[in-house]
């Protein structure tokens, strides 16, 4: 019972993360301002492993 908790904590605290970069985005956009950059939902992990299956178009070879 306390690995289940501590895996539910685990997931709000990356949810909140997510959460407040939401807010951060939408306080951005409205204001006029660059919104961040993009997060993954978990920390220190790039979408580049994701985008190395992604078949490439023809503008983005090199």
């Amino acid at each position: 019972m306390e690995l289940v908790n501590i895996l539910l904590t685990a997931l709000l605290l990356l949810l909140l993360r997510k959460l407040v970069w939401c807010l951060r985005w939408l306080w951005r956009y409205y204001h006029g301002q660059e919104p961040p950059a993009p997060i993954s939902f978990f920390p220190r992990r790039s979408g580049e492993t994701f985008r190395g299956h992604l078949p490439k178009d023809e503008d983005e070879e090199e």
